[in-house]
């Protein structure tokens, strides 16, 4: 397998600073630069430097349980470039001191020196501050964080369109987010490290029986009455109404949390009241916590999103509603990875909701009994997946 050979000579310092192209809301979000304050680590002579770069919720969400084991290494210091949702979270869980360049976060290298590695969750964007990092630190090893199906790609195909170096190892979820960056970048395959997704660690650890104890409670359900979360991200209007229609004809008593995903242009009051057409009232999953109620729920219906993956990781069944009517799929998803893992349900066909749901909300049915086979053979729960990355991200320093 060959490397990329960076050919940053080409490039005039102008051509290098758009590679570093921040795009979106600079006023609310701009990027920053910050230093991991850390009082209580011991004196050590010659600390490794690792730069982590982090931009969306889900890259901070997938990055921070591998730093905070990082954070208590006495031989390794951190610095961060962020900006976006990921500031937010980052900063609520780690000190940290702005070191920002007054003039433009693009000199960063001033206040950055050189590390050592670069711990990289690529944003979404068409150019993030990942390719910046990149483009400034080509003989630097990169530990690439996947934290969902794909998400990846766009920085991987930047990379080889730029001809700059590949991450040194890409750490994925499960054997088939391996398979689809193959797929595309057959020349990684001996870089791809399964090592689980870090931020699903937590759910090792939760007592997710105590948590649906309380929110049942709470919400006033009575025995037997089940929850159902609907994820709204990837729907339609059109789906809505379908969605809701099925819903009449499960003859278990349920309740039904709907989550409205952030980037929902569509007024939560505007699904509220499909579904309450229907004669079913809404909880609002976002105000009692998304994660809560995924915790609580007896069924989970999505198109696409983590929460998905959340409830496969607590073994709560999952319905992926594939139906070619009502969705578009995503590039190289259909099914759904944990739809082909027999892992989730797809439905390609949502005249069949409602008998699909009742089964799935009764535990003792056939069908919730292979799920739970599935779930557990596919996505084992060991609380160790930021172990992994933080061991392969040493490994890569060690060989410096």
């Amino acid at each position: 397998m060959t490397e990329h050979q960076p050919q940053l000579h080409n490039l005039s310092p102008e051509e290098k600073k758009r590679l570093g192209y921040i795009e979106g809301r600079d006023d609310l979000f701009p990027t920053k630069v910050f230093e991991i304050q850390n009082s209580f680590k011991a004196e050590v002579e010659e600390k490794k430097n690792v730069l982590v770069i982090s931009r969306d919720p889900g890259s901070a969400n997938a990055l921070w349980p591998v730093m905070e084991l990082l954070y208590h290494d006495d031989t390794i210091a951190m610095k961060v470039v962020m900006d976006g949702r990921a500031e937010e979270i980052l900063q609520d869980k780690f000190t940290m001191k702005d070191i920002t360049p007054k003039d433009t976060v693009l000199e960063a290298e001033q206040v950055l020196g050189t590390p050592d590695a670069l711990l990289i969750d690529s944003s979404t964007s068409e150019r993030g501050i990942e390719m910046y990092a990149t483009a400034n630190y080509p003989e630097i090893p990169i530990v690439l964080v996947e934290d969902y199906y794909t998400s990846s790609r766009g920085y991987l195909q930047r990379l080889k369109d730029r001809n700059l170096p590949y991450p040194k190892k890409i750490c994925v979820l499960d054997s088939e987010a391996k398979k689809l960056i193959v797929k595309h970048f057959p020349e990684l395959e001996e870089r791809i490290e399964v090592t689980g997704q870090p931020a699903f660690d937590r759910l090792a650890l939760e007592d997710t029986e105590g948590i649906q104890t309380e929110v049942r409670k709470e919400l006033g359900l009575a025995p037997g009455e089940k929850l159902i979360t609907f994820i709204s991200a990837g729907t339609t209007i059109e789906l809505i109404g379908k969605l809701a229609n099925e819903l009449k004809g499960i003859t278990t008593k349920f309740r039904l949390a709907l989550g409205v995903h952030p980037r929902d242009n569509t007024p939560r009051e505007v699904y509220e009241n499909l579904f309450r057409g229907a004669g079913i009232e809404c909880i609002n999953a976002d105000a009692l916590g998304i994660n809560i109620a995924g915790a609580a729920s007896d069924l989970v219906i999505l198109i696409v999103s983590v929460e998905g993956l959340h409830a496969i990781y607590r073994r709560k069944p999952t319905i992926h509603i594939t139906d070619p009517k009502f969705t578009t799929p995503q590039e190289d998803l259909p099914p759904p990875p944990p739809v082909k893992l027999g892992a989730s349900v797809g439905l390609d066909n949502m005249d069949y909701f409602a008998g699909k749901a009742e089964a799935l909300l009764d535990p003792e049915s056939a069908e919730n009994t292979e799920l739970k086979k599935h779930m557990e053979e596919q996505y084992p729960v060991d609380g160790k997946n930021a172990e992994r990355v933080a061991n392969i991200l040493k490994a890569e320093i060690s060989k410096r």
